[in-house]
């Protein structure tokens, strides 16, 4: 499959993850700690089962160094973001979110020695200012442990995609992460549950969350990073929010304004000069 469609579904499958956990958490259908573990333990048992009925090895012997690397980092993303997003606004999440994994992941892409072409910088200039005009409206002024949760929750994505340079497969390198941070789930499982809330819906949202877009939308996010540039990679995870606002419009019936499509224009564009 051609590089560009499997990154685009990769965006599709986070920009749906992002929705599902608003739906999930935002009506109160689950708590963040409960969310946290079943999308990983559901993410876990999906791969392991992919794994077993395709004959494809595990492998966590053979590379556990990584496979701790890339649990840690999956860990520390998807539990520090689901409590983050329970005291910010959708934009401040998103800002807060983006913001940091696109300064360390273009800090990184600097400091190994790159450098922008004129056209490359002015791609990511314009994308950074059309998303940062495209979630100001939603954002007002964050709670500061929430904010920091969030903040941490990008460094660690940032982690995770720089981590998927190195995987020799990514479908070996998913089921390995997800198997090590399902388990970090359940050995900090006292602590998740803290704060108990749960019900049919929310089960069924934080399911779907981990087995389909979590689960499979990260090995082609792996196989994406694989092929493309530490700044493609970079600055394509920047139209998400413009995914996610299409599939609110499509799924939740949310109103889209010219702001909207002006910014979401300027990300895809800024995008398209990368």
């Amino acid at each position: 499959m051609p590089t560009l469609l499997i990154t685009i579904a990769a965006m599709i499958a986070f920009a749906a993850n992002s929705l599902l956990c608003r739906l999930a958490l935002s009506n109160g259908a689950i708590d963040a700690g409960n969310f946290t573990l079943l999308r990983l333990l559901s993410g876990a048992l999906t791969l392991a089962i992919i794994a077993f009925l395709t004959q494809r090895p595990i492998g966590l012997r053979s590379d556990w160094r990584f496979s701790i690397q890339a649990g840690l980092a999956l860990f520390g993303y998807a539990i520090f973001f689901s409590f983050a997003y329970l005291e910010l606004s959708t934009g401040t999440g998103a800002l807060l979110l983006f913001g940091s994994v696109q300064l360390t992941l273009l800090a990184v892409y600097r400091w190994q020695g790159n450098r922008f072409t004129a056209q490359e910088l002015c791609g990511v200039i314009v994308s950074l200012l059309g998303f940062v005009w495209l979630m100001a409206p939603a954002a007002s002024r964050p709670d500061p442990l929430a904010a920091l949760l969030m903040i941490v929750s990008g460094l660690s994505w940032a982690a995770f995609t720089l981590l998927g340079k190195q995987a020799q497969s990514p479908q070996t390198a998913i089921t390995q992460g997800f198997i090590v941070a399902a388990a970090l789930s359940l050995l900090t499982l006292p602590w998740l549950l803290l704060s108990s809330s749960l019900s049919l819906q929310g089960i069924v949202l934080a399911t779907i969350s981990g087995a389909l877009a979590s689960a499979l939308g990260y090995i082609l996010w792996y196989i994406a990073v694989a092929r493309i540039s530490l700044l493609q990679a970079s600055v394509s995870q920047l139209a998400v929010p413009v995914i996610a606002l299409l599939l609110g419009a499509l799924w939740l019936g949310e109103a889209i304004t010219l702001l909207n499509i002006t910014t979401s224009a300027l990300v895809l564009g800024g995008i398209a000069l990368v």
